[in-house]
């Protein structure tokens, strides 16, 4: 169903992610006038042919006031019919200021539904008040509740989801993701970090396939609803998916959408997010996105055209009819797709639950790419700009990684060789003061400098120890804290501390635990080049990195532990032979 609509005109935020450039090619096959914004410079939509104009806004996450200024200023100039914002980094600031902006042309679902959606604690209240399956969950607004909270009846492996994606601290927003504790060390560490930025829901992890019903309503009310099923999500243990097809709606899931769209009032677009298992029925809510979703283009390309009945919907009041979509279509983000790939094929098994698929099914959902019902998010043949420059810049990215590892390679050999060829003995007859560097201060460098004071006290050293991390002041993780006890040092009382350029220059010796510390430092403090050294290149047999053992299991700390100390340890017997 194609309509003309003169010279109506519609502004489209987000433009670097795909699903705006699906809502673009949507609405111009609608003979709309189509313009697109974005923070970023150069957006995927704005290559599109369906574009006419590509506008820069200031970054929603960073600079939310002038965000809102421009906005205001697009409202103000009245050459828009409508503003269809596409992430929560769009969302979430018009919300906060729709009172100000007191404007119709914003495509955005009502205010108190809108904060109910956003709010996944509220959401799973609501849920359960409607009688709508959800794993069990706990809402924690202070790590002082995490010991009630993992008693009551939560068993492992546990999600952590932040109750907004969308977290802030000290005036900034920031994006947050789902994590998964597979212990109670894990979730200490973990929801530790996630209360930084809000509140938590801890939730019991359900076995299911991640199931969508995308939707539009009118006033509460279902008018046209899709459903897919994810085949490959990224990250493994569950995320946006990369391919996907659409299926023959499931009645319990459509039942319990309705009745929560009904519950909310819901005026425009939504996905209602599941997860289902297939051989006993049972399903739980997992979220509701209050806005278009990242698998919008398998929608489309199946005849649920969202875009174009959000259009009618919002501008000529009401959704025409439309076909029943198609079952059985697939679309894949490419470029995402690839990275599952690889991920899957280098066995790289994240922390949380989740099973690789075997090579026979890989190479299976790749012949998909040769059936005719199957698209691609990006690629077009109508529209074939954008595809060309999503495959470049995953060329370029791939170029990029190869080029980082053979230099890292060099950078590794390097680090090697200091220790090995006399340049860090050459360094130690000089040295009065050792600094010691790690991302936040409270781990590895911290253990370090506790360790290091305790073996070199004779030798009259000024041992320090900071982070790259903009807080300081931070405890040491009590998980180290314990480990560190059993090996007699004491990391009671440590407050971290940050990286700064006086720190630096007052440094005879710096050691950091990763390649990518050394990078960020010398990067930062070209000077500290020949007195900066990767600590894990000091001991035998070492790879040389220390990795990060945050919120990971104990035995990974101990791990960490045991490599920082043997550091330090090669590095007393160098003090010693450099006398």
């Amino acid at each position: 169903m194609n309509s003309s609509s003169g010279s109506a005109k519609i502004l489209i935020l987000d433009g670097d992610l795909p699903p705006a450039l699906t809502i673009a090619r949507s609405l111009r096959r609608k003979g709309l006038h189509i313009e697109i914004g974005s923070h970023e410079k150069h957006p995927i939509a704005g290559y599109s042919n369906t574009v006419r104009t590509s506008h820069r806004y200031p970054n929603p996450l960073e600079k939310e006031t002038a965000f809102i200024a421009w906005i205001t200023q697009r409202l103000a100039d009245g050459i828009y019919d409508l503003v269809i914002p596409v992430t929560e980094r769009t969302v979430n600031p018009l919300l906060r200021h729709r009172h100000e902006l007191n404007d119709t042309r914003l495509a955005l679902a009502p205010s108190e539904a809108l904060k109910i959606v956003l709010n996944k604690a509220r959401t799973v209240e609501l849920a359960q008040q409607l009688g709508i399956p959800t794993p069990a969950s706990r809402h924690l607004h202070d790590p002082t509740q995490l010991d009630t909270a993992a008693t009551e009846g939560l068993s492992f492996p546990i999600v952590i989801k932040p109750v907004s994606s969308i977290g802030s601290k000290d005036t900034q927003n920031v994006p947050l993701t789902v994590s998964y504790a597979l212990n109670s060390d894990q979730l200490r560490a973990v929801t530790t970090h996630t209360l930084r930025y809000g509140s938590a829901l801890l939730q019991e992890y359900f076995t299911g396939d991640g199931v969508g019903i995308e939707l539009i309503a009118d006033r509460g009310c279902i008018v046209y609803a899709f459903q897919h099923i994810r085949m490959h999500e990224l990250p493994l243990t569950g995320g946006g998916s990369c391919l996907r097809k659409s299926t023959s709606i499931t009645p319990a899931l459509l039942n319990a959408s309705a009745q929560l769209i009904a519950a909310l009032h819901w005026h425009g677009v939504a996905m209602v997010e599941f997860k289902r298992n297939a051989a006993t029925g049972e399903f739980c809510l997992m979220e509701i996105n209050g806005r278009f979703w990242g698998s919008l283009p398998l929608a489309v390309a199946a005849g649920a055209d969202f875009p174009a009945m959000l259009y009618e919907l919002l501008v000529e009041g009401a959704v025409h009819p439309w076909a029943p979509p198609r079952d059985g279509v697939l679309c894949r983000n490419l470029s995402r797709d690839v990275s599952w790939h690889e991920t899957v094929l280098r066995r790289d098994i994240p922390t949380g639950p989740v099973t690789l698929p075997s090579t026979r099914q890989v190479l299976k959902d790749l012949a998909l790419m040769f059936s005719p019902r199957h698209y691609f998010d990006v690629q077009q043949w109508h529209d074939p700009k954008p595809g060309l420059v999503d495959i470049g810049r995953l060329i370029k990215s791939y170029a990029m990684r190869i080029a980082g590892q053979l230099h890292d390679r060099w950078q590794r050999r390097r680090q090697r060789a200091a220790w090995r060829n006399g340049q860090i003995v050459h360094c130690i007859n000089q040295a009065q003061h050792v600094l010691f560097v790690c991302y936040g201060n409270i781990n590895r460098s911290a253990v370090a400098h506790r360790y290091a004071e305790r073996i070199l006290s004779h030798r009259g050293l000024m041992i320090t120890s900071a982070g790259f991390h903009n807080q300081e002041g931070r405890l040491a993780d009590p998980v180290m804290v314990d480990v560190a006890a059993e090996q007699g040092i004491d990391m009671h009382g440590w407050s971290s501390n940050c990286l700064n350029p006086t720190i630096i220059q007052k440094a005879d010796m710096i050691f950091v635990m990763e390649l990518v510390h050394y990078q960020r430092l010398i990067e930062t403090f070209p000077k500290a080049q020949g007195k900066t050294f990767l600590l894990g290149m000091g001991a035998p047999d070492s790879s040389g990195e220390i990795p990060d053992p945050y919120g990971k299991a104990r035995s990974q700390y101990q791990a960490c532990l045991r490599q920082v100390m043997a550091g330090v340890d090669q590095l007393a017997n160098l003090f010693e032979k450099g006398v």
